[in-house]
């Protein structure tokens, strides 16, 4: 476990954002209103965490060059900052290794995501690979990716795996996949999109790394609002008081919100994060 700068601080409530469609508009640029607006929560007192799939080198990158107050919740849960630590859950090498010889007979792609070191059969790809990155990530977290392994060598090197991401365009393949993944002990899927999927540790995902958090924060769960837009954040909003979909999220993700903000086109987080900076606002002032 790597250690973080210890925080004393007594929060008013959690905020909790996705990254690629929600927080990040279609370039993966945080616009200046939308990184005001996280400013502001900080201000008024919010614990404010990144809560993504997205590996914890870019995740916690890329809230230093925001605030470095804000936490990272990153690898669909499987790394999580709490109470100065980084928590890192993975998955075994038994898991490993029963997964991967799954994945040479289904034809689709995985990316084996450590905390700086990944691993791959495939040749490198910059969608799902950060050595591109390294020149803008923090001390510390530059990263080295391992590709065109074979089989072999990816059962056999691949280790400290926070997180698997398995991609595949033939859907009935990679369903097959998913069904047969979900039967490894240990192993646990999570789809993003109906052509990929996450494999983390057996109960790990966004919300049980949203629970433990919030309680390290000594929050209720009441306290705790959270925006997204994919299938891999509904564990996120079953352990959010309020949950808020954004306005280019899937079908059955705003089924399930209370309600829906602007697209990530539109700054829709600044668009809550604003209300709820005025609402503060009023509560300091006694003028609600």
């Amino acid at each position: 476990m790597a250690e973080q700068k210890s925080s004393k601080a007594v929060h008013r409530g959690m905020v909790c954002l996705d990254l690629d469609g929600t927080l990040l508009n279609r370039s993966g640029d945080i616009t200046d209103r939308n990184r005001e607006s996280l400013q502001l929560s900080l201000e008024q007192g919010l614990a404010v965490y990144f809560v993504t799939g997205r590996p914890y080198c870019f995740a916690r990158s890329l809230a230093d060059s925001v605030d470095k107050r804000i936490g990272v919740i990153a690898c669909a849960g499987a790394c999580y900052e709490e109470g100065g630590r980084l928590v890192t859950k993975e998955l075994s090498g038994e898991t490993i290794r029963s997964f991967t010889d799954a994945l040479a007979l289904s034809g689709a792609h995985a990316f084996f995501k450590g905390l700086t070191r990944f691993y791959t059969h495939d040749a490198y790809d910059d969608r799902f690979l950060y050595d591109h990155h390294n020149s803008w990530f923090s001390a510390g977290l530059q990263v080295q990716s391992f590709t065109e392994l074979s089989w072999q060598d990816l059962k056999e090197q691949a280790c400290h795996i926070h997180k698997i991401l398995v991609y595949g365009m033939e859907r009935e393949g990679l369903m097959a996949l998913a069904a047969h993944t979900q039967r490894i002990p240990h192993a646990q899927v999570s789809w993003y999109r109906d052509i990929s999927f996450d494999v983390t540790a057996e109960g790990t995902d966004k919300g049980s790394a949203v629970e433990q958090v919030r309680r390290g924060l000594g929050l209720t769960k009441e306290q705790v609002l959270a925006i997204g837009d994919a299938w891999n954040d509904l564990p996120m909003f079953r352990s959010a008081g309020r949950a808020i979909a954004m306005g280019n999220a899937a079908r059955e993700v705003k089924e399930i919100c209370h309600e829906v903000t602007g697209t990530n086109e539109e700054d829709g987080v600044a668009q809550v994060l604003e209300q709820q900076g005025r609402y503060f606002a009023a509560e300091i002032t006694g003028v609600l």
